[in-house]
C-alpha cells in the first residue's frame, strides 16, 4: 500500500535542515515538495538534505523538482544540497539518470550530512 505523500522539515542542526519526503514523488505532489523546499531556500539555511528514504517512486517532475532547488540552493554562494536515499528503486533511477553523482546521493541521512559538512 502507498503511504499518503508528506514533505515535511525537520532541522537537523543550526545550519542543517532537512525535507524528509513521504509516498510518490509525481506531478500531483510536486507543488507540496516544492512549497517546502522553497520555504527552506528562502530561510537562508546553509545546507538542505532531502530524505528520499520514505519516498517510493519520483518521477521525472519529480526528479526536475530536486535539481531545481538544488541549482536555486548553490547559485552564487556557499550554500549546499545533498540527497540520501537507501531505496532501491528510487535510488537506481538517480543512478541512471546521473543525478546520484551530480547532486551527492548518500545511503542515509547521516552519511549526507557529513558529505556536507566535508563540501
Amino acid at each position: 500500500m502507498t503511504a499518503a505523500f508528506r514533505a515535511e522539515i525537520e532541522d537537523h542542526s543550526p545550519d542543517v535542515r532537512v525535507v524528509v519526503v513521504v509516498g510518490e514523488l509525481d506531478q500531483a505532489t510536486v507543488p507540496a515538495l516544492q512549497e517546502r523546499l522553497d520555504e527552506v531556500i528562502d530561510s537562508g539555511s546553509t545546507s538542505l538534505v532531502v530524505d528520499l528514504s520514505d519516498c517510493e517512486f519520483i518521477d521525472s517532475s519529480g526528479l526536475a523538482a530536486l535539481v531545481g532547488a538544488r541549482e536555486r540552493l548553490t547559485a552564487g554562494d556557499s550554500r549546499h544540497f545533498a540527497l540520501c536515499c537507501p531505496d532501491a528503486q528510487v535510488r537506481r533511477l538517480l543512478e541512471i539518470t546521473g543525478l546520484a553523482e551530480a547532486m551527492g546521493l548518500a545511503s542515509s541521512r547521516d552519511e549526507a550530512v557529513e558529505a556536507l559538512h566535508v563540501a
